[in-house]
């Protein structure tokens, strides 16, 4: 498989999915095939960022059969949506741990990395989004991507959860060697997301990068474009440049220089990239 990463942090409220949606969307302008998976039943997922919240509900095949059935396609299921493509969630993966454990599925973290390699050939990266609650969706998650990046906010409970979150990933990684000798779990990037100008934002980053954090040398700055694109269902690239939408204000556009200095780190795989004004 080429380069996945899933974004995930414990915390709620954090933007990992606006985060996700346009780090999709800026890998997609640098002309690489980007394929979003979204593994988030809940309203307010990547699904309904993009418009496509009707395939979230009704009896249709969706992502939970694919993780379920071996025979299913991940293929049939994907949509365009301009700048990326995409799986879309559904409300039945709210089920699927339950469902998992009555038909003794083995293995089950394996099963999205299993389903991804029929259309490995076709993208160049792979975006995955789960819920923040850790659960066997999130173990696919990382399973699939072995890579993460994790939107943090500049605060002591920012701090800890990273704390936490190494705990968390580590325990995976011992635990997935059991059944794979090479597999790794690594943090390629803490994003300082929603970042203000208090004292508490610089204390904060400085703290995590004397811990040897690998923080980006950028913070995106909280806008209240990224909540506008959101209810035009665009992502922020999109609504920059629709005709039927305001024009970025001169300090808004810090924001598209972020999300495309990400896309960057994606691709070479780390943070040690040039830096970017922010």
């Amino acid at each position: 498989m080429k380069r996945a990463i899933t974004l995930w942090s414990e915390s709620g409220g954090v933007g990992k999915t606006t985060m996700a949606t346009n780090v999709a969307a800026a890998l997609g302008r640098r002309d690489e095939r980007v394929l979003v998976i979204d593994l988030d039943p809940q309203l307010g997922s990547l699904t309904d960022h993009v418009g496509k919240q009707e395939l979230k509900t009704g009896d249709r095949k969706h992502l939970g059969d694919v993780l379920l059935e071996e025979d299913e396609d991940v293929e049939s299921l994907i949509v365009e949506t301009g700048d990326f493509d995409l799986v879309p969630s559904h409300e039945g993966l709210a089920n699927i741990e339950s469902e998992m454990a009555a038909r003794n599925t083995s293995l089950r973290e394996f099963q999205l990395r299993s389903a991804l390699k029929d259309v490995a050939g076709e993208y160049d990266y792979f975006v995955i989004d789960p819920p923040a609650t850790l659960n066997v969706l999130v173990d696919n998650a990382l399973v699939a991507a072995r890579n993460v990046l994790i939107p943090i906010e500049l605060t002591r409970k920012g701090s800890i959860s990273i704390e936490g979150l190494e705990d968390t990933l580590d325990s995976m990684e011992r635990g997935f060697r059991k059944f794979d000798d090479d597999f790794t779990l690594g943090i390629l990037a803490v994003v300082p997301n929603e970042v203000g100008d208090s004292n508490i934002y610089r204390e904060t980053r400085e703290e995590l990068e004397t811990a040897g954090k690998p923080v980006t040398p950028f913070g995106v700055r909280k806008r209240d474009v990224l909540k506008e694109a959101w209810k035009c269902q665009m992502n922020v690239f999109e609504f920059a440049e629709s005709d039927e939408t305001r024009d970025l204000r001169e300090y808004e556009h810090d924001l598209l220089g972020n999300f495309e200095h990400l896309a960057q780190i994606v691709e070479q795989g780390t943070v040690d990239v040039q830096e970017v004004e922010a």
